[in-house]
C-alpha cells in the first residue's frame, strides 16, 4: 500500500509534461483528512502511469492531468472516482 494505513481518504494527481523532448508524469498523493504524512509514488504506480499514457495515446489523446478521489468505506471496500484533463 502506499498510504498510511489510517488514511480513510486521499487523493492522486497526476501531471503529464515533455520537458527536454522526455515524458515527464509527475505524482502527488495527498490525504483528505489533513494527514501530512509524506507519500513517496511506488515503482508499480509509476509503471501504472506510463501504461496508462500509453494506452491513451494509442488511442489518439494524451491528458494533461489526471485525477483519483479515493475512499474507503464503512464496510472497508474502496470507493473512487476519475477526472481526466485535456
Amino acid at each position: 500500500e502506499l498510504t498510511p494505513d489510517s488514511w480513510n481518504e486521499f487523493s492522486l494527481s497526476v501531471t503529464f509534461s515533455i520537458e527536454d523532448g522526455s515524458e515527464k508524469y509527475s505524482h502527488v498523493i495527498s490525504s483528505m483528512e489533513g494527514y501530512k504524512e509524506p507519500v513517496v509514488p511506488s515503482e508499480k504506480l509509476f509503471d501504472s502511469t506510463l501504461r496508462l499514457g500509453q494506452l491513451f495515446r494509442q488511442f489518439g489523446k494524451q491528458w494533461r492531468q489526471v485525477h483519483y478521489h479515493v475512499k474507503r468505506l464503512q464496510d472497508g471496500s474502496w470507493k473512487y472516482t476519475v477526472e481526466f484533463q485535456y
